[in-house]
């Protein structure tokens, strides 16, 4: 049986951030002209898909392998796309996708984050 992305939805992405545990690093993949729409609200990594390669998500993740890693798009599937490409190449061996993306987390935790 293969590998594949933890799905987490709004709530219990939002339960994590306002828990005891370490909050997760949170990569959202959507490109530049994406987070100038509706930026995330809590910290985060930019690894925009276009410019995704082995070597550039290796580099930026290396580091953070001891940490829980959530990943965001606009709806959840990029996001999940870039899950399964991280876990396929090794670069990780747990890794979680927020379902729904920024914009789930609009309607239902964050309405102050516009839709797109």
């Amino acid at each position: 049986m293969g590998n594949y992305p933890k799905p987490i939805d709004a709530y219990s992405l939002n339960d994590w951030f306002n828990s005891e545990k370490e909050n997760p690093i949170i990569v959202d993949v959507r490109e530049q002209s994406e987070l100038e729409l509706a930026s995330f609200s809590q910290e985060f990594l930019h690894i925009p898909l276009s410019k995704v390669t082995l070597e550039y998500v290796q580099e930026i993740i290396g580091g953070l392998l001891d940490r829980k890693i959530v990943v965001i798009c606009h709806a959840g599937i990029r996001s999940y796309n870039f899950c399964q490409w991280s876990l396929d190449n090794n670069i990780v061996s747990e890794i979680w996708n927020l379902e729904e993306g920024i914009d789930g987390w609009s309607r239902y935790i964050d309405s102050t984050i516009s839709r797109y």
